[in-house]
């Protein structure tokens, strides 16, 4: 396991963390690669995209535009 101490850096207007190959490596990810991040619990948390996401979200539009009594319903 890669372990590392590492501070955030300024780039340009934002603020960036630079990580090692062999940290990408051992995580199975790559530069120039999309990522969903998000904070959580005091953490941020990177996850590598899912493939089929936009199409299970889509899917999933669809079914609450279909049935708007039953997600009320569920939402009560």
């Amino acid at each position: 396991m890669t372990l590392a101490q590492k501070k955030l850096q300024r780039i340009g207007n934002s603020t960036g963390l630079v990580l090692s190959p062999d940290l990408l490596l051992e995580a199975g990810m790559q530069r120039d690669e999309e990522f969903l991040v998000h904070a959580e619990d005091g953490r941020i948390v990177i996850t590598r995209l899912d493939p089929d996401f936009d199409r299970l979200v889509a899917a999933a539009d669809r079914f609450v535009a279909a049935h708007p009594n039953a997600i009320r319903k569920l939402a009560q």
